[in-house]
């Protein structure tokens, strides 16, 4: 991909399009960029108006909303091509593409999939939604890396060029309702996954899981599941094998959850192309732990345990980390800003919720459902007093869980933000 003396528009500013714009100016390319947010309006390269100019091509950041975007339609009615920053990265880049997406468990297995590699000896590269930009790395790669690559949906909508070797589907459950308008489009664009992949490619896929086992028809596919399996990566007798092989005993899973159970199965059915030893694999799940605001335990207070799981930002999460401590007394804090999800899905399970505890934008639609099936529920609107409310109201033995169902855009920049506040609340708390 030729980028010296090209004039390049980098359409959004977050990580992704900080990223391309470095890149391109390591290539002595002519880069302006454009973003909506008026925090950007006076830095240097931004363009006040880009349907007025011409460009030779635009990145365009995976956070954009496409659908009725008047300017990407302008780009297209005068023929300037558009690259998702996860085409223009592959583009630039060598190696074996591992892609791991679904609506949930994506950096669990992206992240276990890399320490498994690393553990048999291979060269890896960590990157695409998990936080690193697929465009921060992707020169630094050789024909002898892997890079591992945790792909969102935002990233695929646009995507034309992007090739996985290895690409896996973990689930498929309603998210983002709020930006692609309906399920089906929803799973269109997850499938988008396998649009690129040749017939010597393998397509890993989660039988259990009733959409995302029928999506992809791929020649080469893998399937993993938690019941016995002729062929795939499968559970028997407390070990899991592939095929007749055996590849750990579940008493080396230290995962807690039938979720994360799901998680493991995924990674080792994504090692199998990679002829993972069988010891390597032992050492890397035995001693994996999972990302910050993933079910995170923040410490107890007066026999009170928190836990951060801010990153559940939609409902199928959220049930995966409650169905987690289910043998325990929950008080669970719910919201921020919704994504026209219905919340029955999760309080129609009959979980040991003690209460709901409902803040944020959506705090009323969670109220609403959470009522209909008689939780007891209190509401706030600010983020800061549902957690005090919880600290300051929770009995020794009771499990406050931060799993929000909702994204943290109503208050906080990211999930992470969310979390990184909810310990500031509770560690403050004992000060």
């Amino acid at each position: 991909m030729r980028l010296k003396n090209k004039n390049v528009l980098v359409y959004g500013l977050g990580d992704s399009g900080r990223a391309v714009i470095k890149v391109l100016q390591e290539h002595n390319a002519h880069v302006s960029f454009y973003d909506e947010n008026p925090r950007y309006w006076d830095y240097v390269g931004f363009v006040k108006n880009p349907m007025d100019k011409h460009f030779d091509f635009v990145v365009l950041s995976p956070g954009i909303k496409v659908i009725k975007n008047t300017l990407l339609e302008n780009f297209k009615e005068r023929n300037i091509p558009v690259y998702s920053e996860l085409d223009f990265a592959y583009l630039l880049s060598k190696g074996k593409i591992v892609a791991v997406t679904g609506t949930n468990g994506k950096t669990t297995v992206s992240m276990l999939v890399n320490r498994i590699l690393k553990e048999a000896g291979y060269s890896t590269f960590l990157c695409g939604n998990i936080g690193l930009p697929f465009s921060a790395i992707c020169e630094k790669t050789t024909k002898e890396s892997v890079i591992v690559c945790e792909v969102s949906n935002f990233q695929l909508e646009t995507s034309r060029f992007f090739h996985p070797n290895v690409a896996c589907i973990l689930n498929i459950k309603p998210d983002h309702l709020d930006r692609h308008e309906s399920f089906e489009e929803y799973v269109r664009v997850k499938e988008k996954i396998s649009q690129k992949m040749k017939a010597k490619d393998l397509l890993v896929s989660n039988l259990d899981d009733e959409v995302s086992r029928g999506l992809c028809k791929h020649r080469k596919r893998l399937y993993f599941s938690k019941k016995i399996l002729k062929k795939g990566v499968f559970i028997k007798n407390e070990q899991i094998f592939y095929g007749k092989k055996k590849l750990l005993d579940l008493s080396d899973v230290t995962l807690r959850g039938e979720k994360n159970l799901e998680n493991v199965l995924a990674s080792l059915a994504i090692s199998t192309a990679f002829k993972v030893d069988a010891e390597s694999i032992k050492t890397a799940v035995s001693t994996f732990s999972l990302a910050s605001h993933r079910m995170e335990l923040v410490g107890s207070i007066n026999g009170v345990t928190f836990v951060d799981d801010s990153k559940a930002t939609n409902v199928a999460s959220t049930i995966a980390c409650v169905e987690a401590f289910s043998k325990e007394r929950i008080v669970l804090l719910l919201g921020g800003k919704g994504k026209e999800i219905d919340y029955a899905e999760l309080f129609s399970l009959d979980y040991p919720i003690k209460e709901v505890v409902c803040f944020g934008e959506d705090r009323e639609n969670i109220f609403a459902s959470a009522k209909q099936f008689g939780y007891h529920t209190t509401v706030f609107e600010k983020f800061d007093d549902a957690v005090k409310y919880s600290i300051s109201n929770s009995q020794s033995g009771d499990y406050v869980l931060l799993s929000p169902a909702c994204s943290s855009f109503d208050e906080f920049t990211s999930y992470a933000e969310r979390g990184e506040r909810f310990k500031t609340l509770v560690v403050g708390s004992v000060q």
